[in-house]
């Protein structure tokens, strides 16, 4: 009989960080599209304080959520492309930048909303800090790049089902925390209740904000 091991790649706060990100997203863009900006601003106050608990647990987290784990030079990743069936328990260093690039995409996309008006019903709570023109800009930032956000989330939907394909199937590790991979030391893990709490302080916090601005 063969015996599978198990490997933690994955702590809890990054797994839920990746279901609540897809779940959130969909949310901002049926919001948007449907007009309904009380849960479009909801939902992107929410994604803003989950972006800045990434970013934070990015830096002082778990290993392997950490960038300076899996980011690794151009000429790494690049040289990845000759062995794309070597396996890594978490991002391999070309789709480290997939991950980068999303989070910037992602980033933009929160804070040009901030300034962002549909000049009848919804105006972001920074709109007027800036002049008129700096504004209009912003917001049409804020439209154009949602486009390059889902042209990035596609890519890296269609490579995480070649990678399960091939027999590296991210999305259950993603989704479950553990991977067949075995890393050469064992990885470090931080608790998880640090993010998670941080993600809900400033979660609370913005909605805080947002309804002592909007009851003005």
């Amino acid at each position: 009989m063969t015996v599978i091991t198990k490997f933690k790649v994955w702590d809890n706060f990054t797994r839920i960080y990746h279901m609540s990100q897809l779940l959130l997203l969909a949310l901002l863009w049926y919001s948007g599209e449907q007009g309904d900006f009380e849960l479009h601003f909801l939902c992107g106050y929410t994604m803003l304080a989950l972006w800045i608990s990434r970013l934070f647990w990015g830096v002082l987290g778990s290993q392997s959520a950490r960038f300076s784990y899996f980011v690794a030079s151009p000429k790494t990743a690049l040289g990845w492309l000759k062995r794309p069936h070597q396996a890594f328990p978490g991002h391999n260093p070309l789709a480290a930048y997939m991950i980068i690039a999303l989070l910037l995409s992602l980033g933009v996309q929160l804070i040009t909303g901030l300034f962002a008006t549909d000049d009848v019903l919804a105006e972001g709570p920074l709109l007027y800090t800036v002049s008129d023109s700096l504004a209009e800009s912003l917001d049409s930032l804020h439209n154009e790049n949602f486009d390059v956000l889902l042209v990035l989330i596609a890519i890296h939907i269609v490579a995480a089902l070649i990678h399960s394909w091939r027999g590296d199937n991210v999305i259950k590790t993603i989704i479950t925390g553990f991977t067949h991979v075995q890393h050469a030391t064992p990885l470090v893990f931080r608790s998880s209740i640090i993010p998670l709490l941080l993600w809900l302080v400033l979660a609370l916090l913005f909605g805080y904000l947002w309804l002592g601005e909007a009851s003005y």
